[in-house]
């Protein structure tokens, strides 16, 4: 019906993720026939966040004879709205609305538009901070009466390039592989931390530590990636790689490598979300490819709210296409969002019952009876908003999105705890700014779940909506240590159920800790008259400012080394008071990023 209308638009569509000034971009609709009263016209984008929050929207108006519109609505900003789903318990939106599509905004004809009429959409354009998304806009028309929008006219693209270089980027694989090789890649990034494809350039290499087959320099290729394969670590001590590229006046120091002892550090991505979910963008297969790539992870899974049918499907085969034993481990998973708290699952293998058809969105997830096969990890626990238990339909539909954990109910697959993420850390009640406690005073801590009797091991995760694992805009955000004894699915899988991973907020602090002999995230009995000392290794990725030991919610043990590199042996702690007690190791870098070590459980006889 509407073949006669002409989208166009006039401004600027190629942006720069690191740009934050507005750009004007008319969207207009050429009637040559006119429009009918009655009559909706609608503006989409393809993305979910290529629509950065900073977009602006005046009047649209009607040019070049007669007619008169009114808006609708106009650009969302919060995310109940940009999802325009029904209300749903963890959020409206995350059912009956387009999957990863954002409505911009949409008028009513309430006069008729005359022939020859233009209507005109203005907007003020702020870029995506992430370069790898971008996204389509899109015209819909609804004539008076019918409830489908019809899409009118071609789209209109967005493209969203990097910024200029800033710095180099240095990645080392912290362990090494069968053959006891390690991997370097090398890449330059703008201030956003994306990567630039057209980067050029020779980098020079240096060990700090003993090291063998490390190239003097590297030669960037034609992806702008700079990759060195089969180098050596020599005798017992960390490694770092110090890159430098003259050219462009900027280097790099990479994360620590050390050589292999009976369980390897293995790092990871294995909270994100890409396309797969209603609010996500990006491709699954991209977002996998810049973990292993560029990132150099060892361990990745993306989770996704909840992808039904043909989404799940396409989860798995990902995850099946990626997967390279020794290489780069995939894990099933998928985030279960709940009234009552958020929980992310992660599968042994693709055929174990525990799919997305597990999804009870009206409970907490630790009301759920889990496959054995099943990892949950509850995540963001001290944060969302306060509803008593069962009332949630009360308030649905009133920006509620979800309620703190409940810790109430005890759930034996509930193995791990996110205590870090891009909200920040979730360890205790109490704020606390120098360890990135931002959101709390809920009750629902990880320190209030120990209180209660659960026993976790920690993990960390990021929560990007844009597929990028472990990378928020500037930042790196939320990575996860597994101490696995081979880079198998099945060995990071059994890794992560018996507790023997770490937090970190971004970066591979590669440590070891152990309280009695006994390993982090690991029980151990604590007989009659016996002390209670710890020792750890921990190799950072600038100077060590504070260690920690925490116990019973109380620091009990701190020590200010301001050192690269920290050994401590055989240090004294207090004794269980009561018949138990868990001890864990938290650390803090002079660049501020952190670490958590999963605690130690002690029980006396």
């Amino acid at each position: 019906m509407y073949e006669q209308l002409i989208v166009g638009h006039e401004g600027q569509t190629d942006l720069v993720a690191t740009d934050r000034e507005s750009k004007d971009l008319q969207v207009y609709v050429d009637c040559p026939a006119g429009l009918e009263a009655g009559a909706d016209v609608r503006v989409t984008i393809s993305t979910f966040h290529s629509s950065s929050r900073q977009w602006t929207l005046e009047d649209p108006f009607v040019e070049g004879g007669e007619g008169v519109v009114v808006l609708g609505h106009g650009l969302a900003r919060d995310w109940t709205d940009m999802t325009r789903g029904g209300d749903g318990p963890a959020g409206g939106g995350l059912v009956g609305r387009p999957i990863n599509e954002l409505y911009l905004c949409t008028i009513q004809v309430t006069k008729a538009l005359a022939e020859g009429t233009r209507l005109v959409f203005p907007f003020g354009v702020v870029s995506a901070p992430h370069a790898a998304i971008a996204g389509d806009l899109q015209v819909r028309v609804r004539r008076a009466g019918c409830e489908v929008f019809e899409k009118v006219g071609e789209l209109i693209p967005l493209r969203n390039a990097p910024g200029p270089m800033v710095g180099l980027e240095g990645r080392v694989s912290a362990s090494a592989d069968a053959q006891g090789k390690r991997r370097v890649v090398i890449y330059a990034t703008d201030s956003n931390l994306n990567p630039l494809p057209d980067y050029r350039g020779s980098v020079e290499l240096k060990a700090e530590g003993e090291v063998s087959g490390l190239p003097a320099a590297v030669e960037i290729g034609e992806d702008g990636r700079g990759v060195v394969e089969g180098i050596e670590v020599q005798g017992d001590g960390p490694v770092r790689i110090i890159m430098r590229d003259a050219e462009h006046g900027v280097e790099a120091k990479s994360g620590p490598a050390r050589s292999p002892g009976e369980r390897q550090h293995y790092f990871g991505g294995i909270h994100f979300h890409t396309r797969l979910s209603v609010d996500g963008d990006r491709e699954p297969r991209e977002a996998y490819a810049y973990a292993r790539d560029h990132l150099n992870l060892d361990v990745v899974a993306m989770t996704d709210h909840a992808p039904i049918g043909a989404g799940w499907q396409e989860c798995l085969a990902v995850n099946e296409q990626f997967y390279d034993p020794g290489r780069f481990v995939t894990i099933p998973a998928w985030e279960s969002s709940n009234a009552y708290g958020h929980a992310n699952l992660f599968l042994r293998t693709p055929d174990v019952d525990g799919g997305t058809w597990n999804w009870k969105p009206d409970l907490s997830p630790s009301q759920v009876t889990w496959d054995k096969d099943v990892v949950m990890v509850p995540h963001h626990p001290n944060c969302g908003q306060i509803v008593e238990y069962g009332k949630h339909r009360e308030v649905m539909g009133q920006s509620f999105y979800w309620s703190k954990y409940h810790w109430e109910f005890p759930n034996e697959r509930a193995r791990l705890v996110e205590i870090v993420q891009g909200r920040g850390n979730f360890e205790a009640d109490a704020l606390d700014d120098y360890w990135g406690i931002r959101l709390g005073e809920q009750g629902a801590s990880v320190q209030d779940a120990f209180a209660q009797g659960w026993r976790l091991g920690f993990v960390a995760g990021t929560d990007n909506h844009q597929g990028h694992p472990t990378h928020s805009p500037g930042a790196y955000v939320g990575m996860t240590c597994f101490r696995a004894t081979e880079l198998t699915r099945e060995a990071v899988w059994q890794a992560m159920d018996e507790r023997f991973t770490y937090a970190t907020s971004g970066v591979p602090i590669v440590c070891d800790y152990a309280v009695n002999g006994v390993r982090s995230g690991a029980e151990g009995v604590l007989p009659a008259g016996e002390g209670v000392h710890f020792s750890a290794q921990l190799h950072g990725t600038a100077p060590i400012e504070t260690v920690e030991i925490i116990s019973g919610g109380q620091c009990v043990w701190q020590n200010k080394p301001n050192s690269w590199d920290v050994e401590l042996g055989e240090v004294e702690l207090p004794a269980p008071e009561g018949d138990s007690a868990y001890y864990y190791l938290r650390l803090r870098q002079a660049d501020g990023h952190r670490a958590w070590l999963s605690p130690v459980w002690l029980d006396r006889k």
